[in-house]
């Protein structure tokens, strides 16, 4: 069973050069926040990353204090889940019949038993992508 929420992430663009998400990963365990997923890609020679992490508002104040090109917290759909196979085949296909097109999606999983896989995406609306996974 899938549970969906609404929830926040920091997208961060940056200058793209060797070592900057190693920067911004050490400022913030430099101030005892855990980044709890991410996702990291270059679009148009920029460095582009997307976090969810145990204190989003906090984890915003240290990087604009750094002066990075743009730092902005984002409302997201959270989605736990069971990890096993077909979970996200599933979520998806509700998705889809409620014709819901995904403009981004990733996601963290674990090994260790009866920890959930969480989901991160954006669509156009999300309250209804929350509605369409809840039932």
């Amino acid at each position: 069973m899938s549970k969906a929420r609404a929830g926040k992430e920091i997208h961060v663009v940056a200058e793209n050069r060797l070592g900057a998400l190693a920067d911004i990963s050490q400022w913030l365990a430099d101030k005892g926040i855990n980044i709890t997923s991410v996702c990291a890609y270059v679009d148009n020679s920029k460095a582009n990353f997307l976090f969810k992490t145990s204190d989003n508002k906090k984890a915003v104040e240290i990087l604009k204090a750094k002066e990075i090109e743009r730092v902005k917290e984002e409302e997201v759909v959270v989605v736990e889940m069971q990890d096993k196979v077909g979970m996200l085949k599933d979520m998806v296909k509700k998705l889809k019949s409620a014709d819901i097109d995904i403009k981004y999606l990733y996601g963290t999983a674990s090994s260790a038993p009866n920890v959930p896989a969480t989901i991160i995406f954006v669509v156009e609306d999300n309250k209804k992508a929350i509605q369409a996974i809840n039932g």
